[in-house]
């Protein structure tokens, strides 16, 4: 299992498969499409001459919109083919916008993700269809070409702020993917005019002082328990 962002950060995107192996991307859903470090690395991965067919598994916390046509597309190009391509909800967590669901039912979703993940497994060596997105929402075409722009072309960092329960230890520029965080006296600067957005700073802060304006105060913040990082 490789991290697509630390990937991107060491310039490590050639991999060995052995012959008739799969390989596949397991990613969110941002703003109903591909999070763009998703997008690069599928733009840059390759493996060693080998021309895998792949799978897709998208998280998400509302619809998933085209994000899975998109990645075909975007497989397609590379010459790879993408053979599956499943969705499984996972708690909200774009607090900027919305809020984390409750205790009691953020359990209940991970429950469900891990049996899901079981019946993917089970579902990848299987002839039937290819598209396994059951979560694709109403009218998705209309809602991603509408709500994806917002993704684009805004992610300014200009609101991210640390407040003054911030201690100074420095996760947030360790972990961002984009390295759009330094710190400087002892503070967390935001260097890039824009990021990723994937507000890994805002959540996994020990501390909770990093907000994004005032649209986080008071909201609650959300790591899936099972990982360890």
């Amino acid at each position: 299992m490789v991290s697509i962002g630390d990937s991107l950060r060491h310039g490590e995107t050639d991999f060995d498969l052995t012959d008739g192996e799969t390989a596949g991307i397991v990613c969110p859903v941002y703003f109903y499409g591909l999070p763009l470090p998703v997008e690069e690395f599928i733009g840059k991965v390759s493996f060693n001459g080998k021309r895998p067919s792949m799978f897709l598994v998208l998280t998400f916390g509302t619809f998933t919109g085209t994000t899975g046509r998109q990645a075909s597309k975007l497989i397609a190009k590379r010459g790879f083919s993408l053979d599956k391509i499943f969705s499984v909800p996972m708690p909200e967590n774009y607090i900027p916008l919305l809020s984390v669901p409750n205790k009691e039912r953020r359990a209940q979703l991970i429950r469900a993700a891990e049996e899901n993940a079981a019946t993917i497994a089970d579902r990848l060596g299987s002839t039937e269809g290819r598209d396994c997105d059951d979560h694709k929402g109403k009218l998705p075409s209309v809602v991603s070409s509408f709500s994806r722009p917002f993704y684009v072309y805004g992610r300014r960092t200009r609101r991210f702020h640390a407040t003054q329960k911030c201690n100074g230890c420095g996760k947030c520029s360790e972990i961002c993917p984009d390295d759009a965080i330094r710190i400087v006296d002892g503070r967390p600067v935001w260097v890039k005019e824009r990021c990723y957005r994937c507000l890994a700073c805002i959540h996994r802060c020990p501390m909770e002082a990093i907000e994004f304006g005032r649209s986080t105060v008071k909201k609650e913040r959300y790591v899936n328990p099972t990982v360890r990082f």
